[in-house]
């Protein structure tokens, strides 16, 4: 319910943000001042895409970096949590990895409150997350709407308000990524612009049955209207875009989706689980990454071997032989946001030996690896830090990076 009052007064305020010629009066309110001036023009900040080539500071770019999931959540949900500022160190220095992925705003609807009623504190702690990345020259890709039922479930409405551009969920999105991108667009640390993680996964599933958990905090079970469709998640992809371009004229802007189910053209056509062939799902993947977008996201995870189209023995390496084969057909950067395999034992480490040889053998312009948690868990299956037994796999990037990464990584 803190929202109501919210959405009363910002709805006003949105509608302005709306209009190119009172953008900044509106975002001048919350911002504590720019970070530094912009770049030349010749020189763009963060990554770009000029002529279908990846760009950092004039040159061809290629690198893989880290997820450091976390690194955000936990000083707003702690303002003495000081964590990040050693793992920015520890990545940069230590171990020379270029940029992370985090998650840019709560995971749950239930985490906003700090940003709906106190902006100005919100962003006190975000800032000291960009100061501490400017200082060890660390890049960032913020994903700013992590999970896709948070923006409805924040405003109070269905999963589907997210394909209606006037539902308050989509006005909200708007206002945080001006918050955001406004505030941020014109520090060095930030390289690009992702909009979630893999909300299309929850897209077109059949029937009812597969609907999203029950929204946390409520025993209101979910309904039809609660049912995601890809258009839906498309018209918000193109709004978030379009509003992310309008503030940032150069940076990338990504998805942030897996790959596209195996099931995914029968689940969109059929609604049923039927086995894709490979002219199905590239159909269906082709489709998930709106136009206007000049990279493609895809994830990798153990799931790529062996189980994709009609070919029950296709390795993930031919795999992910295809699927970078379609992204070039489509003259598309490659950002694989996600890859990695959990635990410590032997199979683990092939597998993932396989992933890094998979990333370079198709030269895969941006990677990042998951997922750094340098102190205390997030997820101990998955956990990499220099002090437990997945310390490997962040010499792994190292390594990689020093015989693959091209351009301005160090």
């Amino acid at each position: 319910m803190f929202l109501t009052e919210f959405f009363n007064i910002e709805m006003i305020k949105i509608q302005n943000l709306l209009q190119p010629k009172m953008a900044w009066c509106a975002i001048g309110s919350l911002c504590l001042g720019a970070f530094l001036p912009l770049a030349d023009a010749a020189s763009p900040l963060g990554l770009s895409v000029q002529d279908g080539a990846l760009i950092r500071n004039g040159r061809e770019f290629r690198a893989m970096g880290m997820n450091y999931y976390t690194c955000l959540t936990d000083i707003i949900q702690n303002a003495d949590d000081p964590e990040f500022v050693e793992g920015f160190r520890m990545l940069k220095q230590d171990y020379q990895i270029p940029f992370i992925r985090f998650m840019a705003g709560p995971y749950a609807h239930t985490g906003w409150k700090l940003y709906v009623e106190d902006p100005e504190e919100y962003f006190r702690r975000f800032d000291l997350l960009i100061a501490a990345a400017e200082d060890e020259g660390l890049g960032l890709i913020p994903s700013l709407f992590w999970y896709v039922a948070t923006l409805p479930d924040l405003a109070g409405e269905p999963l589907s308000a997210l394909g209606d551009a006037d539902s308050q969920c989509r006005a909200f999105m708007r206002q945080y990524i001006h918050d955001v991108v406004g505030r941020y667009k014109d520090s060095p640390a930030i390289w690009g612009w992702e909009v979630g993680n893999e909300w299309m996964l929850a897209a077109d599933l059949p029937k009812l049955n597969h609907l999203p958990a029950k929204k946390i905090g409520s025993d209101q079970e979910r309904t039809e209207a609660d049912k995601l469709l890809r258009p839906m998640i498309l018209d918000a992809y193109q709004d978030f875009y379009t509003t992310v371009r309008a503030l940032d004229p150069h940076r990338i802007i990504v998805t942030g989706d897996s790959i596209a189910r195996p099931q995914a053209w029968h689940n969109r056509n059929a609604d049923t689980w039927g086995q894709d062939t490979q002219r199905q799902w590239a159909e269906i993947f082709r489709a998930d990454t709106p136009d206007c977008y000049e990279v493609t996201s895809f994830h990798l995870y153990e799931k790529a071997d062996s189980s994709y189209f009609e070919e029950k023995d296709l390795s993930l390496e031919q795999f992910v032989k295809k699927v970078v084969r379609t992204c070039r057909d489509d003259q598309k950067v490659i950002w694989c946001g996600e890859l990695g395999m959990p635990g410590t034992d032997e199979a683990a480490r092939a597998l993932f030996v396989r992933m890094i040889d998979a990333i370079e053998v198709n030269t895969i312009e941006l990677s990042a690896l998951w997922n750094f948690k340098p102190t205390g868990k997030a997820q101990p299956d998955w956990d990499i830090s220099p002090s437990n037994e997945r310390a490997y796999m962040l010499e792994a990037v190292q390594a990689l990076n020093t015989r693959f990464a091209i351009g301005d990584w160090k």
